[in-house]
């Protein structure tokens, strides 16, 4: 078993890099969403909303990059059902809008992307243990 130690250890920084990418997306959606309240700081909230979102998006690939074929697999699936939730959503939002709902903001769709995407990765990692 000489393999475990490097396998916990690519565990935990799997896991780290994990809540890093959440840190960095929910700081994101705080400052933009501070930045419609606090029209005095507007720029620099927008600037450290930009900044989280590629934050974001680096440590999205640097988490995909190091996965083996099984969770690749996993991620695919978490992708494809954040992608459809996403689109079904988004249809829906469009339609109820031209009914005379008031307009949805665009910057809740990345949001909701990762949130549909960590509910896929619950869900398959339960299909396929």
């Amino acid at each position: 078993m000489p393999h475990q130690p490097f396998r916990d250890e690519l565990a935990e920084r799997r896991k780290a890099t994990l809540l890093s990418l959440y840190s960095a997306a929910v700081l994101s959606v705080v400052a933009v969403a501070l930045s419609g309240r606090i029209p005095t700081f507007r720029s620099p909230l927008l600037v450290l909303s930009v900044l989280g979102a590629v934050t974001t998006i680096f440590l999205l690939l640097r988490f995909l990059c190091s996965n083996d074929e099984h969770q690749r697999l996993i991620n695919y699936r978490a992708l494809t059902f954040a992608f459809v939730g996403t689109l079904i959503l988004s249809a829906a939002t469009g339609f109820l809008q031209s009914s005379g709902f008031h307009p949805i903001s665009w910057i809740g769709i990345p949001p909701l992307m990762i949130i549909l995407w960590s509910i896929g990765l619950i869900l398959y990692s339960w299909r396929y243990r």
